[in-house]
């Protein structure tokens, strides 16, 4: 080795000194190849040094991602069984008991079972009841009842009867339809609820007016498109088009 070469070189030249009788020398190896040398192995030896820790750690690199989930999912299972064993813990305190206002009140478990039936009685009537509305015209007889093709009833009766509504409301709409309905009066009954009486002689009420079955909304007459004297009814819910019949008595 270089190394050697260089300290045999200067064994030589240290017993040439000796032979000249110089007992003392001082000697400079400051940047000299035996420096480099000394710090290139004190170099290899700390990288050895290095790679054998290295392979050491990836051994356990390998192993420890077990470890850990393994920890993990222990941990996991002791704070679900702590936290169910809290729940119940608190279920079982609350068990029995009801706060009104701030206050706990305790509940007596029955002994016997309790009848849960709860009879409801209403005096409930439906606006559509045929109870609820009269006839708009006396003496009459349908002439024509309620189809896809004709939506009302006619019910035929002499010249100049009293008209009256089918129920209390408010007068929507007075006067003359182009529609072939001639005479008109519109009423408004509530609840989606409307009547409409057509080819009427005369008018006796405007719009705005509050009527009940006591009013004379006009008398039976010939205007609009008609053969004979005759009230043509029409009742609608929501705006649909239904049988007058189903709310008369």
């Amino acid at each position: 080795m270089k190394v050697n070469k260089h300290i045999k070189a200067f064994k030589k030249h240290i017993l040439r000194l000796k032979r000249k009788g110089i007992r003392h020398a001082r000697f400079v190896v400051s940047r000299s190849r035996v420096s480099r040398v000394a710090r290139k192995y004190s170099k290899m030896e700390a990288k050895d040094a290095i790679n054998r820790a290295y392979r050491y750690i990836r051994g356990q690199i390998v192993i420890r991602p077990r470890l850990v989930l393994a920890f993990k999912v222990v941990l996991v299972l002791l704070v679900v069984l702590a936290a169910s064993i809290q729940i119940s813990k608190a279920l079982s305190d609350k068990k029995g008991k009801i706060k009104v206002q701030g206050q706990a009140i305790l509940i007596a478990e029955a002994s016997e079972p309790i009848d849960e039936t709860v009879e409801i009685s209403s005096n409930v009537s439906s606006k559509l009841s045929p109870f609820a509305y009269v006839n708009p015209v006396e003496d009459a007889m349908i002439s024509q009842g309620f189809t896809s093709y004709h939506r009302a009833l006619d019910m035929a009766t002499s010249l100049g009867s009293l008209i009256k509504p089918i129920g209390n409301g408010v007068v929507e709409y007075a006067g003359f339809s182009a529609d072939g309905k001639g005479n008109i009066v519109v009423v408004d009954h509530g609840d989606g609820l409307k009547t409409l009486y057509a080819h009427m002689g005369k008018i006796e009420v405007g719009i705005g007016n509050y009527v009940n079955v006591g009013t004379t909304l006009g008398t039976v007459g010939l205007t609009g498109r008609t053969t004979g004297a005759h009230l043509h009814l029409e009742a609608y819910d929501r705006g649909v088009a239904m049988n007058p019949v189903s709310i008369l008595p």
